[in-house]
This record gives C-alpha cells, sequence and structure tokens, in this order.
C-alpha cells in the first residue's frame, strides 16, 4: 500500500506543486522588472538637456541638471520610479476615490475626504501661484509621467487591486500638499468634539481642571457647551478612529524635534542643526531623500513623494528643520438648519443657501467580482456653509450639523510657493519673505545659516478670535463668533540668534507669556524640550564644543523627563503585599531609564497606564451604558496634559477636586491607594502576558504597516515590518505608544527621518528616513533604513562625499532626438 502511494505524490507534485512553483518564479521575474532603472540612458520630451542622476549604495538619488525645471522633471521620474504606488494611493485617498479599488470597506473614508474637498481646493490653489511654482509644478508632472508612459512594469499593489496609475497634474501635488496638511492640523478639530463630550461626561468644572486655560488672554468657552448631540461627537470620534487605523490620518501626540546650536559653541565654528519629525509610523515612510541640483537650486533633505519640493534640507546657504505648532487652526461651528429647508442655515436672523454640491462615488464590486453584482455610483450631497463643509454629514445627517472652518480652506493657499521659496533662500531675510501667502500646516521653522545666524519662525495663518478661545464648539448662527482675521506675519513668533547661543521646539509653546495673541491650547509638555535644552546647556557651561556626533546621539536619547517627575511617588510606596514589595524594592535600584533593554522600564509604564485609567475612569464610567463614551475619551487622559497626572500625585493648590478619590467606592481612597491598586494590575499583566524578565523593547513594538494591506491577513505578513523601540511618549527619541488587547504595546507616532547639519561643511551632514527609499516590496531599499535608523545612523547626502567612497550607478535621461534638434543651429 505504501509503496503504491509514491507515484500518487510523484504526480501531485509534478501536476500541481511545480506548476505553483513555475507561476511563482516566473512572476517574481516579471516582478522584477519593476525595479528602478538605474543605468544607462532613456530619451523623454520636456527635458532641455541632459540630466544625471547618480543613485548612492542606499538608493538616495542625486539628481545634477543644467537647469531647476531639468531637476523638477527628474525628481518626479524617481519618485514614481520608487514610490508610484504610494503617490497613487494618497492621491486616491484625499480625491475620495479609493472605494474604486477598494470597494466598501473605504466608502467611509471617500465620503469624509468628498465632504472636506480638497480636490476642488487644490484647483484654486494652483490658480493662485506665481510662474515660477506652476513651472516647477508642471516639470515635476511630466517627469512623473514619463516614467508612467515608458509602459514599466508596476508595482505588485497595482495587480493586487487591478487599477493603473493615472497621469499626474500638476493640481494632484497641490492636493496631497492639502491632505498633510489636514492631516497635520485636524488634532484641533477632534479635541473639541472629545472635549465637549467630556464635559458632559463630567461637568465643566472637572473638565477645566483637566484642561486648564493655558493663555491668559483667552476668552472662555465655557458658556457655549452643549451645542453638539453626543450622537454626533460619537460618530465623529469613531470615525477619527478608522481612519487613523487603516489610513494614517494623525491625531494625537504629534511630535517633533528641531534645535540649532550657534557657532559660539560647535566645533567647527559655524551652526549645527538637527531635526527629526514624529509622524504615523507605515512603510513606504513618508519622506524620500534626495540632493536635487539645477542652474539655481542645490538642495539636499527629506522630499514627500508627489510634492516637487525639499520639506526639511540644506541648500548652499541654510539649512532648515520643522515641527508642528499645534496651532488651534481649525474651529467647529454648529449649524442651525431651517426646519422647512435643510439646506439653509441661519446667521444672525437671517436663513442663507448652502453650497451644495453632487458626486458620485464609484464603488468596486464585492470579491469576487464576476461573481457579484455592480455596484450603483454612490450619489454623495456635500454641502458647505461659510463656515466651510459640514463634517457631521459625513456620519449622516444630524439635527444641528457641524462645520468645519479650517486656515487651510481659505482661497489663494500659496504654501507650495512658500516652501519653493524656502528651497532658494539665502539667508534669514529671504527666508522670512518666503512666507508670505504661507497657510498650512502650521509649523515652526527652525533656521541655521553659513552667514552664524539660527533662528526661529513660526510659519502658518493662525486665526485672531474675539467671543472664543477655540477650545469647544460654537454657535454658527452668531456672527461674532467668526475669525477676525490672522496674526499679521510680522508678528508671529520669531526669535533670531538669542543671547544664550541655541534654539530648541518639541512642540511646546513658542512664544513669551506677554505674547498679545492665542496660538495654542495644546502645546505639546516641555519634557523633551527640557531635555535638549539641559543637554546643549550642560555642553555649553562645560564647554565641550558640540559636534554633528554630539547630536546624532541627543537624537537617540531615551531619558523621560516624565519618569523622574513620577518616579520618586512610586519608589516611595508603602506595600501592602509580598508581590508590591518586590516590585517596588525593583523600581528603588532603577534610576528611570527607558532603554532597550530595561525591564524595569516596563513595570513602571504598564503601571502608568493602568493608574491613568484608573484616575479618571471612575468619572467616565458611571453606568455600562456609558462605556463607549468612556472609551472614546480615554485617550485624553496622560495625552493631551500629561502634567495634570503629576499635578494630582503632588496635590497641587489649585486643584478642586479630589481625583483620586473613587466615586464608585464608598470608602476614601488616596492617590497612594490608587497607585498601589494600578500596581497590583501591572503585576497581573506582566505575569500573565509579558513575562518578568521582558525588556521594554520586546515589549514595545514598532510595526511599520503598509497603507492598503494593515488589515489583510497573509498580506500584512509579507508587506508589514517591525522592530523593537525604547523610550516613551516624552522622551527626545520618542515612542507614542497605544495599547490594544490583541495587538499589546504598539507605538503609533515616532521619528520618521532624521537630519543633523553642519554649515561649515556640507559633507559632514548627515540623513536618514526610517524605512527605505522605495516602495517596492521585492526591493533591497524597502526595509535596509529601519535597523541603521534604530542604531542612529545617517547617510551622507551630497554627491562630492560619496563619490570617491563608493561604487555608483548613473542614469541619464536625455531630450527626446525632436527636442534635441530643435536646439541645434
Amino acid at each position: 500500500m505504501l509503496a503504491r502511494s509514491y507515484p500518487t505524490i510523484s504526480r501531485l507534485l509534478t501536476w500541481i506543486f511545480l506548476p505553483i512553483m513555475l507561476a511563482c518564479g516566473v512572476g517574481y521575474g516579471i516582478l522584477l522588472q519593476s525595479l528602478p532603472k538605474s543605468s544607462g540612458s532613456i530619451y523623454h520630451e520636456g527635458l532641455t538637456a541632459p540630466v544625471k542622476i547618480v543613485r548612492d549604495k542606499r538608493a538616495i538619488p542625486h539628481i545634477v541638471a543644467d537647469t531647476d525645471q531639468d531637476a523638477f522633471f527628474a525628481l518626479g521620474y524617481v519618485h514614481a520610479q520608487d514610490r508610484l504606488w504610494q503617490m497613487n494611493f494618497n492621491r486616491r485617498l484625499a480625491q475620495g476615490r479609493l472605494s474604486e479599488i477598494q470597494g466598501r470597506e473605504s466608502l467611509e473614508s471617500d465620503k469624509f475626504m468628498r465632504t472636506l474637498g480638497f480636490s476642488h481646493a487644490a484647483q484654486s490653489d494652483l490658480q493662485s501661484l506665481d510662474l515660477a511654482a506652476r513651472e516647477a509644478l508642471m516639470s515635476y508632472s511630466n517627469g512623473v509621467n514619463a516614467w508612467i508612459n515608458e509602459g514599466n512594469i508596476l508595482p505588485i499593489e497595482f495587480y493586487i487591486h487591478d487599477t493603473e496609475p493615472e497621469l499626474w497634474q500638476p493640481s494632484d501635488s497641490l492636493l496631497i500638499s492639502k491632505w498633510m496638511a489636514f492631516n497635520l492640523g485636524r488634532n484641533n478639530l477632534n479635541f473639541e468634539v472629545a472635549l465637549d463630550l467630556l464635559v458632559k461626561e463630567i461637568g465643566v468644572a472637572k473638565a477645566f481642571e483637566m484642561f486648564p486655560d493655558v493663555n491668559a488672554k483667552a476668552n472662555s468657552t465655557i458658556k457655549v457647551t452643549g451645542l453638539v448631540e453626543r450622537q454626533t461627537q460619537l460618530g465623529l470620534l469613531a470615525q477619527n478612529d478608522q481612519l487613523q487605523r487603516r489610513f494614517g490620518f494623525i491625531d494625537n501626540a504629534l511630535g517633533s524635534n528641531a534645535w540649532a546650536v550657534s557657532g559660539r559653541f560647535t566645533e567647527s565654528g559655524r551652526p549645527l542643526l538637527g531635526s527629526d519629525p514624529h509622524l504615523l509610523v507605515q512603510i513606504p515612510t513618508m519622506f524620500y531623500l534626495a540632493e536635487i541640483q539645477g542652474d539655481r537650486l542645490h538642495v539636499s533633505g527629506a522630499t514627500f513623494p508627489g510634492i516637487p519640493v525639499v520639506l526639511a534640507g540644506r541648500n548652499e546657504s541654510i539649512a532648515w528643520g520643522t515641527t508642528n505648532m499645534i496651532a488651534d487652526v481649525q474651529d467647529i461651528y454648529v449649524v442651525r438648519t431651517n426646519p422647512l429647508d435643510d439646506n439653509q442655515y441661519e446667521v444672525d436672523g437671517q436663513w442663507l443657501d448652502m453650497k451644495v454640491e453632487e458626486e458620485l462615488i464609484h464603488v468596486k464590486s464585492d470579491f469576487p467580482g464576476f461573481l457579484t453584482d455592480p455596484i450603483p455610483p454612490i450619489k454623495w450631497q456635500v454641502r458647505r456653509t461659510t463656515h466651510g463643509p459640514l463634517v457631521s454629514d459625513a456620519i449622516g445627517r444630524v439635527e444641528h450639523p457641524l462645520a468645519l472652518r479650517w486656515t487651510g480652506f481659505d482661497d489663494s493657499d500659496k504654501s507650495y510657493q512658500s516652501f519653493l521659496k524656502i528651497n532658494y533662500a539665502e539667508n534669514w531675510s529671504s527666508f522670512k519673505s518666503a512666507f508670505k501667502g504661507y497657510a498650512v500646516p502650521a509649523s515652526n521653522f527652525i533656521y541655521a545659516d553659513v552667514h552664524g545666524d539660527i533662528g526661529l519662525f513660526a510659519g502658518g495663518k493662525i486665526p485672531i478670535r474675539t467671543s472664543s478661545d477655540g477650545r469647544l464648539p460654537v454657535p454658527g448662527w452668531q456672527s461674532n463668533y467668526d475669525w477676525e482675521g490672522y496674526i499679521p506675519l510680522e508678528l508671529t513668533p520669531q526669535t533670531i540668534n538669542p543671547d544664550k547661543g541655541y534654539i530648541a521646539n518639541s512642540n511646546n509653546k513658542n512664544h513669551s507669556e506677554d505674547y498679545p495673541f492665542m496660538v495654542s491650547h495644546l502645546w505639546a509638555a516641555p519634557y523633551r524640550f527640557e531635555g535638549i535644552s539641559q543637554k546643549l546647556e550642560d555642553h555649553i557651561q562645560n564647554g565641550r564644543k558640540l559636534t554633528a556626533q554630539d547630536f546624532i546621539e541627543l537624537q537617540g536619547n531615551t531619558e523621560s523627563l516624565q519618569v523622574k517627575e513620577l518616579l520618586t511617588f512610586l519608589q516611595n510606596l508603602t506595600p501592602t503585599t509580598s508581590a508590591q514589595r518586590a516590585t517596588i524594592t525593583r523600581l528603588k535600584e532603577w534610576e528611570g531609564s527607558l532603554s532597550i533593554d530595561s525591564t524595569e522600564a516596563v513595570i513602571y509604564l504598564v503601571w502608568l497606564r493602568h493608574f491613568r485609567g484608573l484616575l479618571i475612569g471612575d468619572d467616565l464610567r458611571g453606568s455600562v451604558l456609558h462605556e463607549e463614551r468612556a472609551n472614546r475619551l480615554q485617550f485624553l487622559t496622560g495625552l493631551r496634559n500629561p502634567k495634570f497626572i503629576s499635578r494630582v500625585i503632588n496635590q497641587a493648590e489649585d486643584l478642586q477636586f479630589d481625583w483620586c478619590d473613587r466615586i464608585d467606592t464608598n470608602i476614601h481612597e488616596t492617590c497612594e491607594d490608587l497607585a498601589l491598586s494600578a500596581l497590583d494590575e501591572a503585576i497581573k499583566e506582566i505575569d500573565r502576558k509579558i513575562g518578568t524578565d521582558t525588556s521594554w523593547g520586546e515589549v514595545l513594538t514598532v510595526n511599520y504597516t503598509h497603507q492598503a494591506f494593515t488589515n489583510i491577513q497573509f498580506l500584512d505578513f509579507i508587506f508589514n515590518r517591525s522592530i523593537g523601540k525604547g523610550g516613551d511618549r516624552f522622551s527626545i527619541n520618542s515612542a507614542n505608544w497605544a495599547y490594544l488587547d490583541d495587538e499589546g504595546y504598539q507605538v503609533n507616532t515616532t521619528a520618521n527621518f532624521r537630519q543633523v547639519i553642519d554649515l561649515n561643511d556640507w559633507s559632514n551632514s548627515g540623513f536618514i528616513n526610517d524605512t527605505g527609499q522605495s516602495g517596492n516590496i521585492i526591493s533591497r531599499h524597502y526595509d535596509d533604513n529601519i535597523l541603521p535608523f534604530k542604531e542612529l545612523k545617517l547617510w551622507p547626502m551630497h554627491i562630492k562625499a560619496i563619490e570617491d567612497s563608493e561604487s555608483l550607478s548613473i542614469l541619464k535621461l536625455e531630450p527626446a532626438k525632436q527636442t534635441r534638434e530643435k536646439k541645434e543651429p
């Protein structure tokens, strides 16, 4: 019997598995052709002269062209070579057209994006740009389309989704820019909704004790709370959760670091600048490294695929990095509609007609398409008032709709033009003048130049309010709640060459207490800023000149000043059980390091999660019926105002409430009681789920998720990557994490790009993104930066610094024959 089974097994291998293996081999061979051509010559229309694209061993392109327009053409070409799927996906996301390739699962996202109307805004913005900006966009688009029109094998995502890339248009770059800016500024929208819901749950007094007014000159909006129904609030917060998980929408814990030091305190005698933006982790990463040289332009740094400009980097005269200002640039207006016509809204006692547009959303048939009926196009009505689109329509029509006012919706947004001018700036004066017409994202620009200047300039439109402070939704039917204008460009927070010899910002307050305007209520806690400042002060006070390597090491610092603020309290608890005693004894020997190999960091951070939950959990969970609302609000505690925890345990004098005394018990609990309860929960979790000798780097994971395949089994296994990490939300090497029952401790935002720039020596500067240059899964550059990024390695980004030290591949883009003939006399 056994012998007779051998031929059967042989035939099975021959007729089933062998063809599968052959098909896979052939398919892989075909997909190899989707990798960028990096040598030889290719001829294209749209070029005026040959362009040289030199790729180093990390696939970073160094573009050398005779004209700036040809350089932008080449940038579009290499973006398409390496990141076309990412560009295509982001464009569809911003347009509200993902359902065309992903089906019903993207319908809610499409409704939201159509409601926002970025496509219309991008078309309008294009007309407001000057000729140089429009020409750069057109040259870039021609470069993208040149690669598409070559008929290359596409990345595998296109075949999985059964789609082809559409030609790139200049307005598409502005569309991507608008989506990115909204993503960086939408924390105001969700905070207003969540804070208003919190007021409903725990009352005005408690809510504003958790989130006190940090601006002495701000106007109170407590009198207008309660305008939004709970179901509308819950619906918008639920939608936010879905968008954040699936599509990279960022809400909380946005962060970045940037600092510059005067040449007085550097080894080179000229300024040093370092920066690292902290955005959502994904693969491919948001940033693409490039060096671009034309006739006037010579710039290196981080680009964003789809946009022809360096967002952070250096040219031959200046260097710059950015941090999110977290300015309050959005307001929610509650709309009072006409009972007889819900397309009319009230303003000062008069009914005005909304601007109403109907769009068609095409939806891909359910899988398998050949066995299912086509889904008819969905008619989607978009309504707008003078305060902006009705964002609540995206979750369904409600009795009191919500309109979103955002600075990015204003006409004549010249933000792209400003970034382009920054790329050409030669000094502080031309750098500042570049911001004329700049709107979004509101950012702190940290600056340094070869002349020895360092500075900070707060760029972006920041509203001036007279009847509110921007923290809560306001009545849209009363015009006194309208914005009065914007902070004048010359009065935005800015500084140049401070006496202390350095400038730093980590999303903390960027102005003095006597500043006359309100900028934000959501400043990041100053832990990262203070950590950077302390390290720089130590060097300066000790007379040690700073080097680029010092900056790199500072970017990797995992110390958290919040730990030092809370650790003494935890170490001094009086244990009541042997398990508590053993754990506290371990912590007494711990200095607070959140290094990747620390096991005590696990105890501390798991304890902190439970303590934070207990602190207001009783206020939010008055009954089982409140559970959904409580879950939506938990993210507020400890994230938006982490100083609140320190104020509670230290019994700050201005606190009115005893937050540690639980309202759901008949006994009086102290903060020590609550801390010990949290410690018990932490010990249980570590024993059952984690392991007592497990390090923080084994517990905390950075999951680089693919935008299109994040939640698709098997595909996410193939396309996603992960690595362990140290630090926490408040360390300079930031790791903003969230806990999910089924996934554990996952980092959702952290550094995505690092740069350290020596203004004395371009070749001594370094750059790196967090995953790799390529978005193509079969490229070795898809993930080859993940480990070096963790190890704080940076790559040189000046062609002269690499051409003698490594083998280079050179691709020449040549003008098409007819173009060359026209140039001949």
